[in-house]
């Protein structure tokens, strides 16, 4: 999936960068930085900082880690915005949301997990992963309550009975892996 721009650029980016690209999906979910004007100005950003060794232009690469549903990047070429941590976590959440999307029409996926918003999805996810309610509220900056309740809507939402369920629904719907 593409949006209109130099065809050309992407198929040098991409042939020059593939093997980087995978070996990062497979070992880090954290967005990569290529080119970046300041280096120095990520020493304490959650990103990883790349050369293409080809050119000065700063390009994105945001990893979609969604197991059985497929992984991927969304890439973003020639970046003139001012970035910071915000605005980079805000891109990764939607560019996780793009290709979760991009999955789902390509294989015809459907069922209440429509209705996840983006937050139920990702406390899923952490559940998923061992985490407490307690640990989920402090990563994402989120009360106890606010992610138990977020736990609670997507429960209902995948017609579950409870977390465990609503987890084991979301990953056979391929939402979470």
């Amino acid at each position: 999936m593409q949006s209109s721009g130099s065809q050309a650029l992407v198929n040098k980016f991409i042939l020059g960068q593939s093997e980087f690209l995978l070996k990062h999906l497979y070992s880090s979910p954290v967005p990569v930085i290529f080119n970046p004007k300041d280096a120095a100005a990520f020493a304490n950003s959650p990103v990883f900082v790349a050369s293409t060794g080809a050119n000065d232009e700063t390009h994105l690469a945001f990893p979609a880690q969604l197991g059985t549903m497929g992984n991927g990047f969304v890439l973003f070429f020639n970046v003139r915005a001012v970035l910071n941590n915000d605005l980079l976590i805000d891109l990764h959440r939607k560019s996780l949301t793009v290709i979760r999307e991009k999955m789902r029409l390509a294989f015809g996926i459907s069922a209440g997990s429509e209705n996840l918003n983006d937050r139920e999805i990702e406390c899923l996810q952490l559940v998923g992963n061992g985490m407490k309610s307690e640990a989920i509220g402090e990563q994402l900056n989120l009360s106890v309550h606010t992610v138990n309740a977020y736990l609670g809507s997507a429960t209902t939402k995948l017609n579950a009975v409870n977390r465990i369920q609503a987890i084991a629904k979301a990953i056979r719907l391929g939402v979470i892996a």
